[in-house]
């Protein structure tokens, strides 16, 4: 129906089309905003008010466009209230830039059980401290410390970016504490564990692999990365450049990190058996994941191929996955008949021998192991350390004794 031109448009009411709009001056800038409302008495009546508040709000300081246009591209401050579901998947969108493929999916699932959890259809407004801390107590319920902590740095991550993209009023991130974690489950093997293991492993390339493990402390993804481009015979090293995802797929490090990792003679001599078997494949291109979706190809042939144990039908990677070793040792344990614990407790395995029995510096495990400092080995090797400490005070009076006077009483101790 076309609109009734007998009725006189009040000051800056323009009739566009067939719907209302509202112009009005900002910052020395012409605006024009659609009502979306037809051209009737009533509804001319109802724009001409809500120009008249838009240009006192604009007088006093306190305009907000976005509340008054909340879908208008020239839209700033206050966001519209929305739900926490849709507001989740923003989220996910902007840090897809951001971080790489593993930890966007942990966002992901964090994500949806938090929506699960608060609710996906609640608006963002009914974010608060108390709704937040009723959220962690449901959250808490059946999880271990650690996972209930790794949830909360996600939520407190979406929380700060709701703050700041303005869809809520206050900062709710410092709201939700961390849990107090239980220890570090640490068991590792002792040398006649491991050796009883190796001694039934009949693969070669298996026998390699985990003495790798348990002679570097590398990370599983590490070792299933490792390429020979990777490795110094003369240097007697490997460069820890990348890793892999659990569900195959190459990246850079836990830490994005390289580092050299020195081979002991046990993982020296497993990759000169190694090379025996993997040397002479073909160098193929793989992409590896940066931070940020960047890709770096890279030419590699993988000193650890499952197709050299057994062909893998239909399977296109030259390289380990880490749930496969984990099924590889699980297997190898109950073989030897040593106490299970999970391949990783190779790792600990090596710090704890470097501690306690080679007493080694620190700072140096940090190092090979791919830690940032030594903060993470004080604190999750701290019993060895005390014992390796305790060893390292007696070592140093055997040592100023030798400085002592003949006759001294302390010489006679």
């Amino acid at each position: 129906m076309a609109p009734n031109r007998s009725l006189t448009l009040p000051t800056g009411i323009e009739c566009h089309g067939t719907a209302l709009r509202i112009v009005f001056y900002y910052n020395g800038k012409r605006y024009r905003e659609s009502l979306g409302l037809e051209f009737n008495k009533q509804n001319l009546k109802f724009a001409s008010h809500k120009r008249e508040s838009i240009l006192y709000e604009i007088k006093i300081g306190t305009f907000n466009y976005a509340k008054h246009f909340p879908n208008s591209k020239h839209a700033f401050g206050k966001r519209r209230a929305k739900n926490i579901e849709e507001l989740a998947k923003l989220f996910l969108e902007t840090k897809s830039f951001d971080v790489r493929r593993s930890t966007l999916q942990r966002y992901e699932w964090v994500l949806r059980d938090f929506c699960k959890i608060y609710g996906a259809k609640r608006s963002c407004e009914t974010l608060s401290p108390r709704s937040l801390v009723e959220y962690r107590n449901s959250l808490a319920q059946g999880r271990v410390g650690k996972t209930i902590n790794r949830n909360l740095v996600t939520i407190n991550a979406f929380l700060s970016w709701l703050y700041k993209m303005e869809y809520i009023e206050r900062d709710l991130s410092g709201i939700l504490d961390r849990v107090k974690e239980s220890s570090t489950d640490i068991k590792p093997f002792s040398f006649d564990e491991v050796s009883k293991a190796l001694a039934v492993c009949y693969q070669l390339q298996h026998r390699n692999i985990f003495t790798i493990f348990a002679y570097t402390g590398i990370r599983t993804g590490e070792l299933c990365a490792l390429a020979w481009e990777d490795v110094d015979f003369e240097k007697r090293t490997i460069h820890i450049r990348r890793s892999t995802y659990i569900d195959r797929g190459l990246k850079t490090t836990k830490t994005d990190r390289e580092r050299v990792v020195d081979l002991m003679p046990p993982a020296f001599d497993a990759l000169t058996s190694q090379l025996h078997l993997t040397g002479h494949l073909p160098t193929n291109e793989y992409e590896v994941e940066l931070p940020g979706n960047v890709i770096r190809k890279e030419s590699l042939h993988f000193v650890f191929n499952p197709k050299v144990v057994r062909a893998q039908k239909g399977s296109e990677y030259d390289y380990y996955g880490n749930r496969g070793l984990g099924r590889i040792w699980m297997k190898l344990c109950n073989k030897a008949g040593v106490e299970y614990r999970n391949q990783y407790q190779l790792r600990h395995t090596y710090a704890s021998w470097m501690i306690t029995h080679a007493n080694v510096n620190v700072s140096y495990l940090a190092q090979q192991m791919g830690h940032a400092d030594i903060t993470m080995v004080a604190k999750v090797y701290g019993k060895w350390l005390e014992e390796s400490n305790k060893k390292e005070s007696n070592r140093a009076w055997n040592e100023l004794r030798k400085m002592l006077p003949e006759g001294s009483k302390y010489n006679a101790i």
